[in-house]
């Protein structure tokens, strides 16, 4: 028996009380809370903070995520439960920070690989992080982009490339596979020959995240975080 973290559980459990809570956690937790240890990898705790200034479309497929999302644009903050361990767990708070005008944001839930880009319309930023490898038909998620990104707007894609059969059928995996001749297969390049046609790569960092299942459990990763504009 091994004890399984939600970001490698399949897509249903993004409807538990548990993926919910473990990603407030991600997202608004305090560093000393989340992590209480002097020697954890502290450029972790500070993955992408928000930073956008006018209007957010915020997507998700989880129904639950997006009931929690508008809860907290309703109210400003949501009580999540920390796991210490065993059955033994924390209520904390969740909060927006009081300078932020949550009237910007709206919150729907969708299907990345199946949007409806006529009812959206298009973004000057669409920003997708650790997404790409949670879908189903990553490509058709790419396909879309173009009509999603405006002109001269810019594409945030971020993901850690963690394609898993449980999430992503391999024949859809965008790179991460071997072929016959034993060449690997990158998925930095195959996103960038995909995206080719309409978008030119402006910049490419790397973006180191923490997620915390208990006091005594995370899981660290590094999220390739590339930037595209549309030409």
């Amino acid at each position: 028996m091994s004890t399984r973290s939600t970001t490698a559980s399949g897509s249903t459990v993004y409807e538990s009380d548990r993926a919910a809570h473990e990603y407030l956690q991600f997202h608004f937790g305090d560093s000393s809370e989340v992590v209480p240890y002097s020697f954890a990898p502290a450029d972790a705790l500070q993955f992408l903070p928000r930073c956008v200034q006018d209007s957010v479309v915020g997507i998700d497929f989880s129904h639950h995520f997006i009931e929690v999302a508008n809860g907290i644009k309703a109210t400003g903050s949501a009580e999540y439960e920390a796991l210490i361990q065993g059955d033994v767990k924390q209520t904390r708070l969740a909060k927006v920070a009081a300078d932020i005008d949550r009237s910007k944001v709206t919150f729907t839930q969708g299907d990345a690989c199946n949007l409806d880009t006529t009812a959206l319309g298009s973004f000057d930023l669409v920003f997708a992080s650790n997404l790409l490898c949670r879908l189903p038909q990553p490509k058709q998620f790419l396909d879309t982009l173009p009509s999603l990104v405006r002109p001269n707007g810019l594409l945030a894609l971020i993901s850690p490339y963690s394609w898993l059969e449980e999430y992503t059928p391999k024949e859809h995996w965008i790179g991460g596979t071997v072929l016959a001749d034993g060449t690997a297969v990158d998925s930095f390049a195959e996103i960038q020959r995909l995206l080719a046609p309409h978008f030119t790569l402006v910049d490419r960092t790397q973006y180191p995240f923490l997620i915390r299942e208990h006091d005594r459990k995370f899981q660290y990763g590094v999220s390739d975080g590339t930037f595209w504009r549309r030409v």
